[in-house]
């Protein structure tokens, strides 16, 4: 199979979602791998290093029967009966024009975020750079609303490039206590978003999913909420939109999960360039790629994770794990009922 990894499209996004190594294993395994010029570059890995690997070089790769990317595909880039894998967020209905495109060119594409072991617990999972960046930013933030020296001196996280660097730089900057944090949930989100402030003194309050319905008695003392809990249509609000007047104006929501009007029902999606906005003067944080902050690590563990998985795909061993369209049909099974409407909308725009 001619297998495809391009330089991402969405903005400030430096991964990629396969470094050198594993494209040497799917050449090895009788596969041709196209890198696009550059893909690696913002990861610090070069296009040498991907043609020592076996790879070729090229301008464009979206021609190749398997694309291999991080984030959501760019609709004029999916092809006729291409397969794809990447973070594809199709699966709630977050994504009706991205899910209506891979229908309608007949694709077969897999869900990162979908690729799970018999405990439904995903395996593709970056949750931890995800929590690590999401706290940090919080106490970035909190430095600016609070006029703290210490946060306020913390630089932007791109300018740290690894975690380690980031875990180094918080350990010298002597952050008391004094900083109420409230982190929901307990899964690796939660836990990046712990293991960053156990360099400093502040102590989190960690709230389990079956805490939150109490949520209402701690939001009028939290500084920080981290929100690190997925939330499905139809399940209750964690915090609902009335609830945000409960809220010291200083609060800072930092929604990890990012689903929006979601379990925070104010959550609308930001992007680095733009990462906050106000909602009856409580600010958010609801950036969805938090782990390009620190690309180079991210890249690495995502590449380890997907490998093989991309290995069986490419195979064409009639793999499924998180498979959520074949032959440009909706496939995942939890979640189907929106579909109908994603194709009477479409019919109804072809026709106007």
């Amino acid at each position: 199979m001619i297998i495809g990894i391009p330089k991402e499209t969405k903005k400030n996004e430096l991964r990629v979602a396969l470094i050198p190594k594993h494209a040497a294993l799917l050449v090895k395994a009788g596969h041709k791998v196209f890198v696009e010029k550059g893909a690696g570059a913002g990861c610090k890995f070069s296009d040498s290093d991907y043609e020592k690997a076996g790879a070729k070089i090229k301008d464009s790769v979206y021609d190749s029967e398997m694309i291999v990317r991080v984030k959501e595909p760019q609709l004029n880039t999916i092809r006729k009966n291409q397969v794809i894998m990447g973070y594809l967020h199709v699966e709630k209905g977050q994504n009706p024009a991205l899910l209506n495109k891979l229908i309608s060119q007949n694709t077969t594409s897999f869900a990162y975020e979908e690729i799970r072991d018999e405990n439904q617990e995903r395996l593709v999972n970056l949750g931890v750079e995800a929590g690590i960046t999401g706290m940090y930013e919080g106490l970035r933030l909190l430095g600016r609303v609070l006029n703290k020296d210490k946060l306020k001196k913390l630089r932007p996280i791109q300018e740290y490039f690894s975690v380690k660097n980031i875990f180094s730089t918080l350990s010298k900057s002597n952050i008391e206590n004094g900083v109420k944090v409230y982190i929901l949930g307990k899964g690796k989100v939660s836990k990046g978003a712990q293991d960053i402030l156990r360099y400093s003194s502040i102590k989190p309050n960690v709230l389990y999913r079956d805490k939150t319905v109490f949520i209402d008695q701690f939001l009028p003392k939290a500084d920080i909420i981290v929100n690190a809990i997925d939330w499905y249509p139809g399940e209750p609000r964690i915090i609902k939109k009335s609830m945000l007047k409960l809220m010291k104006k200083t609060t800072i929501i930092i929604d990890i999960s990012c689903d929006p009007n979601g379990g925070i029902e104010s959550c609308i999606p930001t992007t680095w360039e733009n990462p906050i906005y106000t909602v009856d003067g409580i600010t958010h944080f609801c950036v969805d790629n938090l782990p390009s902050a620190i690309p180079r690590d991210s890249s690495i563990h995502l590449s380890e994770m997907i490998i093989s998985h991309v290995l069986k795909v490419a195979a064409k061993k009639n793999y499924s794990n998180g498979l959520m369209t074949k032959n440009g049909i909706f496939e995942y099974p939890l979640n189907k009922e929106f579909v109908k409407d994603i194709e009477e909308t479409s019919v109804i725009e072809e026709s106007a």
